[in-house]
């Protein structure tokens, strides 16, 4: 009995062993992945700063703008673990919103593979909702931080009144998609999942994104360089009428 068990007990020891050896190799991965984030943080500043002291404004925004992006999804989400709370407000106003319109839902957290999931009972049966944190929304909130941040236009304060106002409207664009599919789910039934998730859902919030960035920006821009343009006339005006 004796010879037969020595190779189960080299293997368990062996895979004892590797385990430890990976769970090292984490945690050294780990403890260097913030210093490493710290150095690229700082090389960004570097080149953010370089770029805006010679004024080389379009070169200075888009890599500015870009790199603002990949750092707040890799501090918000990665370190700070900001993603999976919004993911999880997300499904409760939805849950919430849903029983305002008798549309029954139940809500199960620590779901495997998902943050929690959204279970929207039909008539016959019912339509289990995995909500993970691409429905966070954090992708586009972090865009329009960033685009925000470095817009040239506008003062810091209204930056950060127009930062607030587009992330709420982002978050609540994002719980109208939510909010949408699972009422198709209760009218329509299961056969409308793929229809109401992959179609309808991000072609109603690609819309509504569109929409927000549209307001944020674009008209606020024209505004702005209309009221230059009109205040330019009323100073040549005056300078005439003198």
């Amino acid at each position: 009995m004796e010879p037969s068990q020595r190779p189960w007990n080299t293997a368990a020891g062996s895979l004892a062993d590797s385990r430890d050896w990976l769970a090292g190799l984490s945690e050294k991965k780990a403890a260097l992945a913030l210093p490493i984030l710290a150095l690229l943080v700082a090389a960004w500043g570097v080149v953010v700063a370089f770029l805006r002291y010679y004024r080389v404004w379009l070169l200075y925004y888009v890599i500015a703008t870009v790199g603002l992006v990949y750092f707040l999804i890799i501090i918000l989400g990665g370190h700070l673990g900001v993603e999976p709370y919004l993911a999880h407000s997300v499904a409760y106003a939805v849950h919430k919103v849903a029983a305002l319109f008798n549309i029954p839902t139940r809500i199960f957290e620590n779901a495997p593979g998902a943050l929690l999931v959204l279970v929207v009972v039909q008539s016959v049966g019912w339509t289990v909702l995995q909500i993970g944190v691409e429905s966070s929304g954090l992708l586009e909130i972090s865009v329009l931080v960033s685009l925000l941040c470095f817009y040239p236009l506008w003062s810091i304060h209204r930056r950060a009144g127009f930062i607030l106002v587009g992330g709420m409207a982002i978050w609540i664009a994002n719980i109208l998609r939510m909010l949408l599919i699972v009422v198709l789910l209760h009218l329509v039934g299961k056969e409308a999942l793929f229809f109401a998730h992959t179609i309808v859902g991000r072609v109603v919030f690609f819309f509504l994104t569109i929409v927000i960035f549209w307001y944020l920006f674009t008209n606020a821009t024209i505004r702005v360089i209309q009221s230059k343009r009109w205040s330019g006339r009323r100073a040549d005006t005056i300078r005439w009428n003198i």
